[in-house]
């Protein structure tokens, strides 16, 4: 294989992608797939141990902060001898 063929199946492979993107984008993907696989992932990783999160008061979850994870742990070795 030269490197015209080979520079035409690249670029031909690359636009392919480009157009079914574009098309999976339009017609299959919806904003709730979207959001359901997100949600599966941060579930996945809260159940994990990888991210910590809790609920705010109109019931969404939020990230909490390492830092604060960090000194409330320190507090509390500080509170028991």
């Amino acid at each position: 294989m030269d490197a015209y063929v080979h520079a035409m199946l690249a670029t031909g492979c690359l636009a392919s992608a480009y157009y079914i993107g574009k098309y999976f984008e339009k017609h299959v993907f919806t904003k709730n797939i979207v959001e359901s696989i997100l949600g599966c992932i941060l579930e996945n990783l809260e159940k994990d141990g990888f991210i910590a999160t809790e609920l705010d008061k109109d019931g969404d979850k939020e990230l909490i902060l390492v830092s604060e994870i960090v000194a409330k742990a320190l507090r509390e070795a500080k509170e028991t001898p």
